[in-house]
């Protein structure tokens, strides 16, 4: 149990389904299973994001998807670090994604239906985030869980975030900050066309 990463998940307060949309944390292990969870969220949907962009074999697509999952994955470190504004910036970033869903018709499609179901997760993500942050870490003599490095996951989802998150934290938000600009721009200016606003084509 404890090479496996599930040491003392019985102390936590919530189910699985309640820890997802509305967590509350009682204990330390509520906070290390909110900051595992919340890793993994972001994780999923930036590997799932770069997969799928493959498959259009548009190498300008795959370049952003690719920027773009490196931006969920720190942040997703941030998450496990209990950063909010990590956790919000991740969530914004996903918003934007979701509108140009919207602009483009993609929303009303099996995988918009996804995209709003990521939205939901993501926007919990940012209380369970907040509500975690709040919690007093345990000191180094009281009882808590542990963290460890043994496997692969170990190390994405418990080693690495202490270690790197500290020193990616300013290129996470200049990233992520331009990302969001240009995006809303773009996403803007999608919007005005299709409302007739912008012409959709310039040369007449």
């Amino acid at each position: 149990m404890q090479s496996l990463g599930l040491q003392g998940e019985s102390k936590r307060s919530d189910g699985r389904l309640k820890s997802i949309f509305w967590p509350a944390v009682d204990n330390a292990w509520d906070v290390d299973y909110l900051g595992q969870q919340g890793f993994w969220i972001c994780f999923f949907i930036g590997i799932s994001q770069f997969v799928f962009s493959l498959l259009t074999r548009n190498p300008l697509l795959i370049v952003i998807a690719a920027l773009t999952a490196l931006i969920y994955l720190v942040g997703g470190m941030g998450v496990r670090e209990r950063s909010w504004p990590a956790a919000a910036m991740v969530f914004a970033c996903y918003l934007i994604d979701t509108l140009y869903a919207i602009a483009t018709g993609i929303l009303f499609t099996p995988g918009g239906v996804i995209k709003v179901v990521f939205l939901g997760l993501l926007l919990s993500n940012v209380r369970a985030t907040f509500i975690a942050s709040e919690w007093r870490l345990a000191g180094e003599d009281e009882d808590r869980p542990t963290r460890f490095s043994e496997t692969l996951r170990d190390k994405l989802v418990d080693a690495w975030p202490p270690k790197l998150w500290p020193p990616l934290q300013i290129p996470f938000y200049t990233l992520s900050g331009l990302w969001l600009l240009v995006s809303g721009i773009g996403v803007g200016i999608l919007a005005l066309a299709r409302l007739g606003v912008l012409p959709t084509n310039p040369t007449h």
